[in-house]
């Protein structure tokens, strides 16, 4: 898995050796009995064998990592009401595909 966040990085690393989640991130279940994000993410980087984390530079042209942005700033703008969140399941295939394929013909 490939990270822009040196800090994310470094959160995940301790994951993988076992350390929990750090004070003052949200760990109870949610609404219909779902973990937290974070939570799914510390127990994936904990326990599953062979998953690797490795540091992507942000904002050189990597388009996976360029669509990554991207879709982060979608999620901000749908929480901040600039776009409905009833076109969001629309919207991330679309920007999804189209970033995929860019980084397909980038490989050649």
């Amino acid at each position: 898995m490939r990270v822009d966040s040196l800090d994310a990085l470094a959160l995940l690393h301790e994951w993988q050796s076992g350390d929990r989640m750090p004070d003052g991130y949200e760990t109870r279940l949610r609404s219909h009995g779902r973990r937290a994000s974070l939570v799914t993410l510390q127990m994936y980087a904990q326990y599953t064998p062979g998953l690797a984390f490795f540091h992507e530079k942000a904002h050189v042209g990597n388009p996976l990592n360029e669509a990554a942005d991207s879709l982060a700033k979608l999620g901000l703008r749908s929480l901040h009401g600039m776009v409905p969140v009833t076109e969001i399941p629309q919207l991330v295939p679309l920007w999804a595909s189209g970033a995929l394929a860019e980084y397909r013909r980038a490989q050649g």
